[in-house]
């Protein structure tokens, strides 16, 4: 079965293990992450954030991701370099939370991980000169230190399939069988669905060609090419249960696309949620000096008597 044949590769992976059963364990996994920050760190108390406020700036910074990656040239940025920093993103802020670890210095480490991971060569001086000035000393020097902290939070597994790859076999098959014009509102109608789907959480609940399949079935209702597409995806999957089976969930797919991708934050909001991060910052750095001043006073006392004893061991002797 042709059908079968694209998901075989995607299966045999990490990825595929990794996919969550629905958006309820999605969101009980960022809920845990927030509930582990708040109760390991106190002294941030008035200062912490909901999971909703969170979501929000990460969706913010995965805009902020898509717009950065278009910057790229000579060469542009691969597509696949894209959609794996974006999964990286995503899957880091399952384990840590924004309070802990600032979107926008996450967001330049994901893509220049996928850069090394996709093989999209670029040294760290030249990716660190695109970033803005203001930018270039901080978020260069987070990447530098938090590389192995993003590999550990995805479990080292690096490999990302996405949409883009199975779309292009799609379209190759199709091509036959439709106008050269339509195939070419086709094509683009159908990447623009993926690239708005790498914006929800659809590419951690759906194989990647279930998304590319109704990235196709929303294109052709776009260039009126539905019967051929229909008959197309019959074509490659014949067996009449997963053929039920897969329209069903491409339908769940552009369900999930029409209620999840729309996405709105006011500039008042923004600079208050940035500024409570700021808060959680400064008084973690606080923190930190209080136990460090703490643990030396601790270390100073503790070897006083071991001075004093040593002294009374050579007046002994003498």
């Amino acid at each position: 079965n042709e059908y079968k044949s694209y998901l075989s590769m995607f299966h045999n992976s990490s990825q595929m293990k990794m996919l969550f059963k629905s958006e309820a364990e999605i969101q009980s996994r960022r809920s845990a992450a927030n509930d582990r920050f708040k109760e390991s760190n106190p002294c941030c108390s008035e200062h912490f954030l909901s999971v909703d406020d969170e979501r929000l700036l990460c969706r913010k910074f995965e805009r902020e991701l898509i717009r950065f990656c278009s910057i790229f040239e000579d060469p542009p940025l691969y597509r696949s370099v894209k959609c794996t920093a974006m999964n990286y993103f995503k899957r880091f802020y399952m384990k840590h939370t924004p309070m802990e670890f600032y979107p926008q210095h996450v967001m330049f480490l994901c893509v220049y991980v996928a850069c090394k991971v996709e093989e999209y060569n670029i040294c760290i001086d030249k990716f660190v000169a695109m970033l803005e000035e203001s930018l270039q000393h901080e978020s260069g020097s987070f990447i530098i230190a938090h590389e192995f902290l993003l590999m550990e939070a995805l479990e080292y597994s690096l490999i990302v399939h996405n949409a883009y790859r199975p779309l292009d076999g799609f379209i190759l098959q199709l091509t036959p069988k439709l106008p050269q014009n339509v195939m070419g509102d086709l094509v683009k109608q159908a990447n623009s669905f993926i690239n708005d789907a790498i914006l929800t959480d659809c590419t951690h609940l759906y194989a990647p060609s279930q998304i590319a399949l109704a990235a196709v079935t929303y294109a052709s209702e776009r260039t009126k090419s539905t019967e051929t597409v229909e008959a197309f995806v019959r074509e490659i999957c014949p067996d009449t249960a997963t053929h039920t089976k897969l329209t069903k969930v491409i339908a769940e797919i552009r369900r999930h696309l029409q209620h999840n991708y729309k996405f709105q934050i006011t500039s008042s909001k923004l600079r208050e949620l940035e500024q409570k991060c700021r808060s959680i910052r400064t008084a973690l750095a606080s923190e930190n000096d209080t136990n460090s001043s703490s643990d030396e006073n601790n270390s100073n006392r503790v070897s006083a008597p071991v001075s004093k004893r040593r002294k009374t061991d050579d007046e002994m002797d003498g």
